[in-house]
């Protein structure tokens, strides 16, 4: 984040005074901040993968994406919406595996039942059965 600061003060050519406060703007990648502008871009799920990976190799330089900070963002939001694709896909196919249909659920259902499948107790049982 950068910080600029514009003195207010006589124009040349102008009779009228400018306030001459300090005034204070916060800048990130050159926009003010709290301006939200935002980019969505449509990929396939191998696109993003391909996208993840390519951010994941280092530069030519030997620097790597992720230490840039605005570069790291785009990568956790991208490796989290693709973890969760590939975790409901595994759950989904898992419960028809099973017998389970899941066409009529959601990917936010499926992945919460998922979540409290994982959660659950259950331990194998390696004693005998008398």
């Amino acid at each position: 984040m950068s910080v600029v600061h514009l003195d207010g003060g006589p124009l040349k050519g102008c009779s009228a005074h400018v306030d001459d406060g300090v005034m204070s703007i916060e800048v990130t990648n050159g926009l003010p901040e709290g301006l939200d502008r935002t980019v969505t871009l449509e990929l396939s799920l191998a696109e993003a993968e391909a996208v993840k990976s390519w951010l994941l190799k280092p530069a030519a330089d030997g620097s790597a994406a992720i230490d840039d900070e605005n570069t790291k963002s785009v990568m956790v939001k991208l490796g989290a919406k693709l973890d969760f694709i590939e975790g409901v896909a595994r759950v989904r196919d898992e419960l028809e595996a099973a017998g389970f249909p899941t066409d009529t659920l959601t990917d936010e259902q499926v992945a919460e039942l998922g979540r409290r499948i994982a959660e659950s107790p259950i331990r194998r049982y390696s004693g005998n059965s008398s």
